[in-house]
């Protein structure tokens, strides 16, 4: 048995005639004429073997039958109409789903998300933080921040920052040890994050250096970028970690780089969206913003008005 509606124009003209219990009205807001009308209606009563309207004196009625069906009709449409709302591109205000690694999302985007909501006050983002790559075609999320090669089918991937990996610590640890030369930096805990690519071992073999030597060496191995830098803050050890999540850090003086040296590998963080998402105007203006806030990463201070409150309602 076939699952396709049969008669959907007819079952739609009585549909809008049920709500006006006249053919004149009907065709007016359908946009055709009288005739089409009753002749779609005439067709839809012949399929049924029913009549679905009647006359008392000047007035059009629904028979029963009629009335049965137009309530059916009127749920069937106004789901069909829900469902193409849901699909349809979406205009620029609304709400903006954004999911990135907490790291990320804490230390570099949650502080400076006030400047793209005072340029696009239309515009609500509702932030999310997560450890893996996000689906960003389910429609829970709409942009993914991470810093893996994208490999979704039918995304869009953009690159937003380029970071040197590079040694940190307190002040007070680098005062304490007195950093004369690269392997100074052994008398302290090594914290590392859990990814081979960015480790200690990495970064004393490009200096010629083999830490094994050292029989007091410490380390300890962190999950995120997020604990690390919150260990070195607190004065605990030195942390391998991106230049641009303690930029402001090293600006400020709450922490300093322990040696000019960083990593050769780099890490790059990206922007993933779906190619055929309904929230395109949302995701461009959101992406337009990110890569105009890296823009300015090698400036001491982003040139911006300061953040100004909203209207008293």
């Amino acid at each position: 048995m076939s699952n396709r509606i049969t008669h959907l124009k007819a079952s739609h003209y009585f549909s809008v005639a049920s709500q006006t219990l006249s053919y004149t009205k009907a065709a007016q807001q359908l946009n055709v004429s009288q005739a089409a009308v009753s002749q779609q209606i005439r067709l839809l009563e012949d399929y049924l073997g029913v009549p679905l309207f009647y006359r008392s004196g000047r007035d059009m009625r629904l028979t029963s039958q009629g009335q049965q069906l137009a309530e059916h009709l009127e749920q069937a449409f106004k789901h069909i109409g829900e469902g193409l709302d849901s699909v349809k591109l979406e205009p620029l205000e609304g709400i903006l789903q954004v999911s990135g690694l907490q790291s990320f999302v804490s230390l570099w985007l949650m502080p400076k998300l006030w400047r793209f909501s005072d340029r696009h006050q239309e515009i609500s983002v509702k932030l999310f933080s997560a450890d893996e790559q996000e689906d960003i075609h389910g429609g829970n999320i709409d942009v993914s921040i991470d810093c893996l090669v994208n490999r979704q089918e039918n995304a869009i991937q953009r690159l937003l920052i380029t970071s040197d990996i590079i040694p940190v610590c307190s002040p007070e640890l680098a005062e304490r040890i007195g950093f004369t030369q690269p392997s100074d930096l052994l008398k302290c805990w090594m914290i590392e994050v859990g990814d081979s690519t960015y480790c200690w071992n990495s970064w004393f073999d490009e200096l010629g250096i083999c830490p094994i030597r050292s029989k007091s060496l410490l380390w300890a191995e962190v999950n995120s970028w997020y604990m690390g830098i919150s260990a070195v803050k607190a004065g605990h050890g030195i942390f391998l970690c991106p230049r641009f999540m303690v930029e402001d850090d090293l600006l400020s003086g709450a922490l300093v780089q322990a040696h000019p040296k960083a990593l050769n590998t780099q890490i790059q963080f990206y922007a993933h969206y779906a190619k055929s998402s309904p929230r395109k105007a949302r995701i461009e203006a959101f992406i337009a913003w990110l890569q105009l806030e890296t823009s300015h990463r090698h400036e001491q201070r982003v040139k911006t008005a300061l953040h100004q409150p909203l209207p008293w309602p």
